[in-house]
């Protein structure tokens, strides 16, 4: 499929100032560049287990955080599939617009951001 210059491609368009919220907490941007590497749904447990480690963290405080703030948050944004009840978390098909601003935002800090097959 051929994308025309300015074209997303992905399930929901964000506008510019909901990127910028969204990237704007630490926390989530850390959540989003795991969630960018698997390419399968993970648990809540398994993204706060990583996020927690990559920010060095409390692992309770993390996991409460995601569960009840973060991944609402990216889940009305359109960004992730979340699953409350089953507790398993998984990126959205994300815009091309998306895939910039966290690029860019994962270049300045220095996190690998490449798909993986390995969760």
């Amino acid at each position: 499929m051929d994308a025309t210059p300015g074209e997303d491609r992905g399930s929901a368009q964000q506008s510019l100032d909901e990127l910028f919220d969204v990237l704007s907490a630490e926390r989530r941007r850390h959540a989003l560049y795991v969630l960018y590497r698997r390419t399968e749904p993970t648990t809540v447990r398994d993204l706060a287990d990583a996020v927690a480690a990559e920010c060095g963290v409390d692992l309770a405080r993390v996991t409460a955080d995601l569960a009840h703030v973060h991944l609402p948050k990216l889940a009305d944004a359109g960004l992730v599939e979340y699953d409350r009840e089953g507790g398993t978390v998984a990126l959205d098909d994300p815009s091309d617009r998306f895939d910039r601003y966290l690029a860019a935002a994962a270049g300045d800090e220095g996190e690998p951001l490449g798909r993986s097959s390995d969760s």
